[in-house]
């Protein structure tokens, strides 16, 4: 009998990855999966057949051998037949069968982990524009589900009050077995009788109801780090919320970082840009200027004959992060023109002008010779 193309089946190429291959297998499964097809018999083979491919491509062994040819007559390999009966486990399917485990009714250990932890809270933070760059100490509030400290999270009104579960033996979990077309497919989850406490509340605490768990206002002193971004979440694990579960573990606080603007400074990552306003003759004669920094003002000088907009670069002055990080501050010139003068100012400024020449003027004199040229015609 010819050989299967399992390639083709896939819909991948004979150079595909193994992750190409997983995806492709999952995107079909998920399309022609029994349950979404119901009494659809081409579906259903199509499903057979899509896991046969995966079962040998999604094993590098078995697919080197598939792609040597080493294929028995029945169209399997030699004293290898990946349907079988049994109970076995394949390589890879486990994340197959946690995507269908809604559909089979079965859950993984991994999902039965994940339900012992407590829920996450996320509390958004404001911050100043300084305190997010140098770092500070905030005092914050909220509510959150904390263990009962009466019944220490039992749920039970006292230790006479707590039974071994009777269907997982105190264990928490119980074993699933769910005949699939791969043999017999064994999963361990949550015990559905004790909810995974592995015990049982005959007479329940009055201060929880029972629940083992109760709302709390709580007050928490955490440092914020120096270079803190607007949107930045900071994660303190263990301090969310506890689990209905006393054996789980609390969950995280999520604090999410909002930044309040600066009206004088701009980031851009690690660098602060300010613009900062000089005089008409500072510009003209160069002088010193007082710069907001992080930490605190410093004095730039300012060159002689700066044009509006210019901007000046001071390395090491901007972000200081507690990796070491160091930014950069971008001094952007704003030259101030007097919006008033008096009558005094403005005969000095006229005879300034008449003293002036062309050459103290070089950009005017290069934009009267190229619009001479322009509508003149000169070349």
């Amino acid at each position: 009998m010819a050989q299967k193309d399992y390639y083709n089946i896939l819909g991948v190429d004979k150079n595909a990855t193994a992750d190409q291959i997983k995806s492709a297998y999952r995107k079909l499964a998920k399309q022609y999966h029994p349950d979404l097809h119901p009494d659809d018999q081409v579906a259903a083979e199509k499903f057979k057949e899509i896991n046969e491919a995966y079962s040998v491509l999604g094993d590098a062994d078995k697919r080197t051998r598939y792609d040597n040819g080493e294929m028995d007559q029945d169209g399997g390999f030699g004293g290898f037949n990946p349907f079988g009966g049994g109970t076995h486990t394949a390589a890879g399917f486990d994340d197959i069968f946690d995507m269908f485990g809604d559909m089979f009714g079965f859950g993984s250990r991994k999902r039965s982990a994940q339900a012992q932890q407590g829920a996450d809270i996320q509390y958004t933070l404001e911050l100043s524009f300084m305190e997010s760059i140098l770092g500070c100490k905030k005092t914050i509030s909220f509510s959150r589900v904390d263990k009962c400290n009466t019944c220490n999270g039992t749920g039970a009104k006292d230790a006479n009050s707590i039974k071994t579960c009777d269907k997982c033996g105190g264990s928490g979990q119980v074993r699933r077995v769910a005949n699939t077309m791969f043999g017999q497919q064994i999963t361990v989850g949550a015990c559905d009788k004790c909810g995974g406490t592995g015990q049982i509340v005959t007479d329940h605490c009055k201060a929880c109801s029972g629940k083992g768990v109760v709302n709390r206002n709580v007050t928490l002193d955490i440092s914020i780090p120096a270079g803190v971004e607007h949107g930045a979440v900071l994660q303190l694990s263990g301090e969310g919320n506890a689990p209905a579960n006393p054996r789980g573990r609390r969950g995280n606080l999520l604090l999410v970082i909002s930044v309040k603007p600066s009206k004088l400074f701009r980031r851009e990552n690690y660098d602060l840009h300010v613009e900062v306003p000089v005089s008409y003759i500072t510009a003209v004669t160069g002088g010193e200027v007082e710069v907001p920094g992080p930490e605190g003002k410093f004095i730039a000088k300012i060159p002689e004959g700066i044009k509006n907009g210019e901007v000046l670069r001071f390395r090491g002055r901007g972000i200081r992060t507690a990796r070491g990080i160091t930014g950069d501050l971008y001094l952007k010139v704003m030259v101030e023109v007097p919006k008033t003068i008096s009558r005094a100012q403005r005969r000095m400024l006229e005879d300034f002008e008449r003293e002036c020449s062309p050459r103290n003027y070089p950009l005017q004199k290069e934009f009267r010779e190229e619009m001479d040229r322009l509508f003149n015609g000169s070349k």
